[in-house]
């Protein structure tokens, strides 16, 4: 009752995850903060002020007592809500000052960005520092796009701008568009410029990794080399190693190039270890890239990103990594190997077991219904625990409401499919996924066996998809990391040496 316990309470996490992630954007990015254009958004006024009284400097002493420093400010120009903070008496020859809590000394006329609410008394934020260009950038925020790859066409003169409050703030508009607006940015983009950022190794890896998806849609095959030779990190001199961080997005960026026989050397490099010390970060950067090429790139055929996955399936205590993939793409060329899975895994690899059998129960072939009556013999308990895992995981889907308050419809929970038919829908109380313990996970919708041609809905109709995956992933993520918890807890020391 514990271990079911721990599962739901996940779960249930899990599922509040999905519902948060609403919006697809960039597949290997993550946004550092909110947006200026979100924190304006939010807020019901939003003005530049000039400084003209910082707090007393005792008073920013970390010994200081008494109520927190402020600094008192005048409103130079108006970004949002001109006639609350007109009537609020901010604005004219008899303007107030506005006192907010300041827990820094900058000189007098020192510029910053205010954002406030509940008038007609405003409550305002804590200030931001902004440079005579940041107010600029501020000043066009308002005249933008609201989405488009017009939006990101402005934001793309400010990566890696001198200003670092405009670079972040860039990159994190980048990092929360839509994939579809990136790709639109294709004829504007300087793949000259997006491969000298990725090989400076003084660029912070987030960025690397929009860079590298940057490139993936504008660049060509002799910018592919270039990312190869940073793949194989053979002459990388040490002081260029961290070249090689945002691995996950410089694959994806080099196959996308390359096409199908891209995937030749990730196999080589990445994801064949017999005989290699090949280390799990980066076999795990590889299956990361590989569900992205799965899922949102026609640049390699499925069939040939599922070979390159069941490669895995030779490396015991990896092999959980790719089966719920293999499962939710209706690969069903594995189950033999399914079965000696099961039937080898010892200590160091009993967590496989419970995701064979979710691909087993998934699988509608007889052979697959008669494999799980024989490794019942060898192993009842993880056959139960498995059932219990998908139950749950059907019943978080089948309970959590979507955007227009139905159970069971919108973003998928653990193992359900993006775009679930009915047949979908009970392929995801079939299997339960379960992934590796490190990282991030993904994932995505339905696809035809893998013998069939794809139609383009499968890639192209649905409106969410990138975010869909991510979110999947991370109840996967959190399944799996219970799943193994239980398992230690009840049969001693768990996997080691991933």
């Amino acid at each position: 009752m514990r271990f079911q316990g721990k599962i739901t309470a996940f779960l249930l996490v899990a599922a509040l995850v999905v519902q948060a992630v609403r919006v697809e954007a960039c597949p290997f990015c993550s946004a550092v903060s909110l947006t200026f254009a979100q924190e304006i958004a939010q807020s019901q006024a939003a003005v530049i002020a000039r400084l003209v009284e910082g707090p007393p400097a005792g008073s920013l002493s970390p010994r200081a007592e008494g109520p927190l420093p402020k600094g008192r400010f005048v409103v130079v120009e108006v970004l949002k809500g001109s006639t609350l903070v007109e009537e609020a008496g901010l604005l004219g020859a008899d303007a107030k000052p506005i006192e907010t809590i300041l827990l820094e000394a900058k000189p007098a006329g020192s510029l910053y960005l205010l954002m406030g609410v509940e008038p007609p008394n405003i409550v305002w934020s804590s200030p931001i520092p902004v440079s005579d260009r940041a107010v600029e950038y501020l000043r066009a925020l308002g005249s933008l796009p609201e989405k488009g790859s017009d939006r990101l066409a402005f934001f793309q003169k400010h990566l890696e701008d001198a200003d670092e409050t405009l670079a972040r703030d860039a990159y994190d508009e980048f990092a929360v568009a839509p994939y579809d607006d990136v790709r639109g940015l294709e004829s504007r983009m300087d793949p000259t410029q997006l491969l000298e950022w990725i090989e400076n190794p003084k660029v912070q890896p987030s960025r690397r990794r929009l860079y590298a998806t940057m490139l993936g849609v504008c660049g060509t095959k002799a910018d592919a080399e270039r990312i190869a030779e940073i793949l194989k990190g053979e002459n990388l001199p040490p002081e260029k190693a961290d070249v090689r961080s945002g691995l996950d997005a410089l694959i994806a960026c080099y196959v996308t190039l390359r096409g199908a026989e891209g995937l030749d050397l990730v196999d080589r490099l990445f994801l064949d270890r017999k005989g290699r010390d090949v280390p799990f970060t980066e076999t795990y950067a590889a299956v990361m890239a590989l569900r992205f090429l799965g899922e949102e790139s026609a640049a390699v055929p499925r069939d040939r990103v599922l070979r390159s996955l069941r490669i895995l399936l030779d490396e015991p205590k990896l092999a959980d990594l790719v089966i719920a993939d293999l499962a939710r793409w209706e690969d069903w060329s594995a189950i033999d190997r399914m079965v000696n899975l099961f039937a080898n895994a010892d200590a160091d690899n009993l967590f496989v077991r419970e995701p064979v059998v979710n691909y087993l129960r998934a699988c509608p072939l007889p052979e697959a219904a008669a494999a799980i009556a024989k490794l019942e013999k060898i192993d009842p308990e993880a056959v139960r625990r498995a059932a219990t895992l998908a139950g749950l995981a059907g019943a978080v889907a089948a309970a959590k409401p979507d955007d227009d308050g139905e159970a069971g419809a919108g973003l998928p929970s653990a193992g359900q499919p993006v775009d679930a038919t009915a047949d979908d829908a009970d392929l995801a109380t079939r299997i339960a996924p379960v992934i590796g313990d490190e990282g991030d996970g993904a994932a995505g919708e339905p696809e035809a066996p893998a013998n069939q041609p794809e139609t383009p809905r499968s890639r192209d109709d649905d409106p969410y998809r990138s975010l869909k995956w991510l979110a999947w992933a991370a109840v996967v993520a959190l399944v799996a990391l219970t799943a193994r918890s239980a398992l230690r807890s009840s049969s001693g020391p768990g996997p080691t040496g991933k």
